[in-house]
C-alpha cells in the first residue's frame, strides 16, 4: 500500500479547480502527508480527536480543522492502520481514543522511509544556486 492512496479526493481535483484555492487551509502543501502526522502523532500515544488536532498545532505548526482529522482517523479506521474504542473520563464526556495497528505502524515505518529517500531531493530542489 503507497501513502499516497490517502490523498482525499478534493487534493486530486485540485489542479482543476484552481479558483478554489482561497478555500484551502494553510494545511495544503502537507495534505496529502497529514495521515503520516496523525499516524506519527497517535504512534507515541494513543489520543482522542481534541488532543490529536492540539498536537499537530504544537509538533507541526499546523492549524488542522477537527472536521479533517476525523475525516482521515475514519479512512485510516477503514484500513486497520488505526483502531479506536470509547474512552470515559471521570466526570466527563465518553471520548473516542485511537490508536495505532501493528499494520499501521508498519505503514508508518515505510512512509517514513520513503519521506527520507525524497528529503535529498527537496533539499536539493530548496538550495540556493552557488554564485
Amino acid at each position: 500500500m503507497l501513502y499516497c492512496e490517502f490523498h482525499d479526493h478534493h487534493e486530486l481535483d485540485h489542479h482543476k479547480h484552481r479558483h478554489h484555492e482561497h478555500h484551502h487551509h494553510e494545511v495544503s502543501p502537507l495534505r496529502g502527508l497529514l495521515h503520516i502526522v496523525i499516524l506519527k502523532v497517535i504512534s507515541e500515544t494513543p489520543l482522542h480527536g481534541g488532543e490529536i488536532q492540539r498536537k499537530i498545532s504544537e509538533k507541526f505548526g499546523l492549524n488542522v480543522p477537527k472536521a479533517m482529522i476525523y475525516g482521515i482517523l475514519r479512512r485510516l479506521e477503514h484500513h486497520n492502520l488505526v483502531t479506536s474504542k470509547w474512552v470515559i473520563e471521570e466526570g466527563g464526556p465518553a471520548k473516542r481514543v485511537y490508536y495505532i495497528t501493528d499494520e499501521g505502524l508498519e505503514y508508518l515505518n515505510k512512509a517514513i522511509e520513503k519521506l527520507e529517500k525524497v528529503r535529498d531531493i527537496i533539499d536539493k530542489l530548496l538550495s540556493k544556486p552557488k554564485q
